[in-house]
């Protein structure tokens, strides 16, 4: 059986799509098509990666006339740990039935105990929030980590309104919501870095600890401007911005070294 054939039927297996198979491997969907129809060949580095995604060995996939895949051993913890479709939608049927009875738990306990609601929404909200942000890990199929930070980043205002409504602390949300956009921007900043340079992990690290010089400045800033009673004392910050952006050129320097190797053993 050649690979192409091997690639399409344990995909099949497995319940991927040919875009969700090249997502988990970075490459394009028509790259996966040609893979299986034979009009090209993955390399050594997408067979290792094929054959944690499958289970199988890489002799399994490289060799034809091997016809029965030989799993690998559970010794490998990333492939042990990865759920299955039927796996996530069981979990998320779990996950779903306990946050429903938490919150039902909160809100009758509360009630009963001080005859009307008071923390329990501010914890089933929580719990609402939390279960906002695991929808799209459990059940989607594509851009898994895409659609989740999109969840995560539209949880925090909403949460912050209520917060602020039972509490009745309008600081809450005005401060709150200005440090979760800086948060939020650095997330999806970080991100991008490591969507772009996913093959350059070094050059990923480095540029994701330069997006993480200014945020507890900038944090700061804001809480002096809320409260400005609370004394503003940068010197903190700029000392551990300073150490954050020592910290970043090493592993530009470990980038530079290993992309030089890897251009002349290209050569």
């Amino acid at each position: 059986m050649a690979l192409g054939e091997k690639i399409q039927k344990l995909r099949k297996q497995q319940g991927l799509s040919q875009e969700a198979l090249a997502e988990k491997i970075a490459v394009a969907r028509q790259t996966v098509s040609k893979w299986e129809l034979g009009q090209s060949a993955p390399d050594l580095n997408f067979v290792v990666q094929l054959s944690g995604i499958f289970g199988v060995s890489c002799d399994y996939l490289m060799k034809e006339h091997m016809l029965e895949p030989d799993p690998l051993l559970c010794n490998n913890k990333k492939r042990c740990l990865r759920l299955s479709e039927r796996g996530k939608q069981i979990l998320f049927i779990l996950f779903s039935a306990a946050s429903l009875a938490a919150i039902c738990i909160c809100l009758i306990c509360d009630y009963f105990t001080g005859e009307y609601l008071s923390w329990s929404l501010i914890a089933a909200a929580a719990i609402t929030a939390a279960w906002i942000v695991a929808l799209p890990f459990l059940t989607a199929k594509t851009n898994i980590l895409r659609k989740t930070l999109a969840a995560l980043s539209a949880v925090p205002i909403p949460l912050l309104t209520i917060l602020a409504l039972v509490l009745n602390v309008p600081l809450v949300f005005t401060m709150g919501s200005c440090i979760a956009l800086v948060a939020i921007a650095a997330v999806w900043i970080l991100y991008g870095f490591f969507l772009k340079f996913r093959r350059n992990l070094w050059r990923a690290f480095g540029f994701a600890l330069l997006v993480m010089v200014p945020v507890p400045i900038a944090v700061i800033g804001i809480v002096a401007r809320f409260i400005p009673e609370i004394p503003l004392d940068m010197t903190s910050s700029v000392f551990n911005s300073g150490i954050t952006l020592a910290l970043s050129l090493p592993l530009f320097g470990l980038d530079y070294f290993y992309s030089r190797g890897r251009e002349e053993a290209q050569r």
